[in-house]
């Protein structure tokens, strides 16, 4: 079986993009992704900023009795002692 020139060039690019995604530097390194959407990538982890609205979001959610989850969504009575 031989293999078209074309479809070792597209394996050997595919190849070459795959490992790239890998690496820990470029557009696709953990620290690029993480600082794109907001965060700041510390000790392997992305942390998230918190903006002002949400914030204020968690402290009002926490003075009446929730739990902040995030998303702009707060829990009150679910699960617990």
């Amino acid at each position: 079986m031989t293999v078209s020139p074309g479809l070792l060039s597209a394996l050997i690019v595919t190849a070459g993009l795959t490992l790239s995604a890998c690496t820990a530097a470029g557009p696709f390194s953990a620290t690029a992704i993480c600082e794109r959407s907001g965060g700041d990538y510390v000790g392997r982890t992305c942390e998230h900023r918190w903006t002002p609205a949400e914030l204020a979001a968690q402290q009002w959610c926490e003075t009446h009795g929730g739990v902040y989850l995030a998303h702009d969504r707060c829990e009150w009575g679910s699960g617990g002692p």
